[in-house]
C-alpha cells in the first residue's frame, strides 16, 4: 500500500495548485552564461593582471580615489569639470592602469604570491594606447620580443580589460623590434581581490 501514496498525493498536489489558478508553463530554455562586468564598476576600479603563486594568470581589482592610489594617482577619482557630475567617477586611463601593472603587486598583493613576469620591466611603463574597431594598439619605446608568453598575457588582458567591460578588444603589442599579431585576453575573470573604499 505504501508505494501508492507517493504519487497519490503528488496529484492531489497538482490538482491543489491547479484549483488555485496556477497555469502549466513551457520549458524556458536557456542560452550562454550572461556577461555581466566585474565588480566594483570599471569606472572606480582597475583589472591588474598578476601572476599567481604556480604561474596562472590572475585579475586583481584595485579601487580608484579610495586613499591608497597604488601608483596611479588619486586625481582620477572624480571627473573635474566641476558640473553637477563632478562626483561622478571616470575611468583611468589605460597607460595608467599599464604603468600600475609594470609597477608590480602592492604589499597585500605580494602576500598572497601575486608578482609580475620578470620580463615586465619598468621600460614597459611608457607605452602609448590607440583604440581601432576591436583592437587596441599598445606602443612601446623598446623591444617586445623579449617578453616571455606570461608577460605578453599580462599585459593583453590589462588593456583588454582597461579598454573593454567584457575583455573582448584584441592587442597588438608594439616596439623597436616588431609588432606582435593581435592576441585577445584567455583568461576568465574572476578578482584574487577586493578592496573596498573607507566609509
Amino acid at each position: 500500500m505504501r508505494p501508492f501514496l507517493r504519487p497519490a498525493a503528488g496529484v492531489a498536489a497538482l490538482a491543489a495548485l491547479t484549483a488555485c489558478g496556477i497555469q502549466e508553463t513551457d520549458v524556458v530554455g536557456a542560452s550562454g552564461p550572461a556577461t555581466v562586468d566585474i565588480l566594483p564598476a570599471r569606472q572606480v576600479r582597475m583589472l591588474l593582471f598578476f601572476l599567481s603563486p604556480d604561474g596562472a594568470l590572475m585579475p586583481v581589482a584595485r579601487i580608484v580615489g579610495d586613499g591608497d592610489s597604488g601608483g596611479f594617482g588619486g586625481e582620477y577619482s572624480s571627473s573635474t569639470d566641476g558640473g553637477a557630475d563632478s562626483a561622478a567617477p571616470t575611468r583611468p586611463p589605460t597607460e595608467k592602469t599599464v604603468a600600475a601593472l609594470v609597477a608590480g603587486p602592492q604589499k597585500a598583493e605580494r602576500r598572497a604570491g601575486m608578482r609580475n613576469d620578470s620580463s615586465l620591466t619598468a621600460a614597459i611603463a611608457d607605452v602609448r594606447i590607440s583604440l581601432s574597431g576591436k583592437t587596441a594598439d599598445v606602443v612601446v619605446g623598446n623591444p617586445v620580443r623579449g617578453l616571455t608568453g606570461p608577460a605578453r598575457r599580462q599585459l593583453v588582458c590589462t588593456v583588454a580589460y582597461a579598454e573593454s567591460p567584457d575583455g573582448s578588444v584584441m592587442v597588438r603589442l608594439r616596439g623597436t623590434d616588431a609588432a606582435l599579431a593581435p592576441e585577445p585576453c584567455d583568461a576568465w575573470p574572476t578578482p584574487a581581490q577586493l578592496r573596498t573604499p573607507p566609509e
